[in-house]
């Protein structure tokens, strides 16, 4: 049987500069606090490697890791996981749960760290449509709502189409276009997360997920769903970094939206 995770913790924590100085680690997490994280409750540590190391070689890090732990803590099962390849949804986990115990690169750690915060809280606001009970057959019992954000999204669609075919331009053009197709694709999301829902399908792992989910059932197909993951990025640049997010106007971006607001139509025949 493990010890308590709080005593791993301490001991982790004391031992975290020993045990970490000769791997690739720029910053790591103890886990201190795993409650209500089901995901957790086997992990240790938490670690976020140079990000120049190939992605190959994480599972041998990784057993590597676990194998330090066991050999400094005699924890039996030690559990250990990197940072950058997985998803938000456990990264927001971990900076929620776990505790700074190593960082040779604090510049590098805050980024992160501002980064994984402004995408984790909008992907669970996102999601909030995703905790209600569902039952078979709810697709039709989501109609209306499904209907309704269709009907929103086509509007801003119908706004981002006007702004194409005005000839002025200036950043008032700019900022209207970004708004509309930050909306719609908004929308977009909220209508897939809904048949997510009701479909009872797997949790996205990210934002940039959720049509990749809808494409394993054939909902959308592979290429749609490509091409509306790109808008989701575009989105998340919009949301959170909007100095370094691409002109949306003119890009050919609301074909996407429009072939994915058909196929949820004839799904369940709106």
């Amino acid at each position: 049987m493990n010890p308590e995770p709080s005593t791993i913790f301490e001991r982790l924590q004391a031992q975290a500069e020993d045990l970490l100085a000769e791997t690739p680690t720029l910053f790591a997490y103890g886990i201190a606090v795993p409650d209500g994280f089901p995901a957790l409750h086997e992990v240790q540590l938490a670690v976020y490697m140079d990000p120049s190391l190939p992605p190959e070689s994480y599972f041998h890090v990784e057993i590597r890791l676990e194998a330090l732990l066991e050999e400094t803590l005699a924890i039996p099962v030690a559990g250990a996981r990197i940072l950058n390849s997985t998803p938000l949804t456990l990264q927001g986990a971990v900076l929620t749960a776990g505790r700074v115990i190593y960082s040779r690169d604090e510049g590098a750690r805050i980024a992160f760290e501002q980064q994984v915060w402004r995408r984790y809280f909008d992907f669970r606001q996102m999601l909030v449509c995703d905790q209600r009970t569902t039952v078979e057959g709810a697709v039709m019992n989501r109609k209306e709502e499904v209907a309704a954000r269709l009907r929103q999204m086509e509007e801003y669609i119908g706004h981002v189409r006007e702004l194409e075919e005005t000839a002025s331009e200036g950043p008032i053009k700019e900022g209207a276009g970004r708004y509309f197709l930050q909306s719609a694709v908004t929308c977009c999301l909220v209508i897939c997360l809904e048949l997510i829902a009701a479909l009872k399908l797997r949790p996205p792992r990210d934002l940039t997920d959720v049509p990749e989910v809808l494409a394993e059932v054939s909902l959308v197909g592979g290429d749609l769903a490509r091409e509306l993951a790109r808008l989701i990025a575009i989105r998340d640049q919009l949301v959170h970094d909007p100095d370094t997010a691409e002109t949306p106007l003119g890009q050919g971006h609301l074909g996407s939206l429009e072939r994915f607001a058909q196929a949820v139509r004839e799904r369940i025949e709106m």
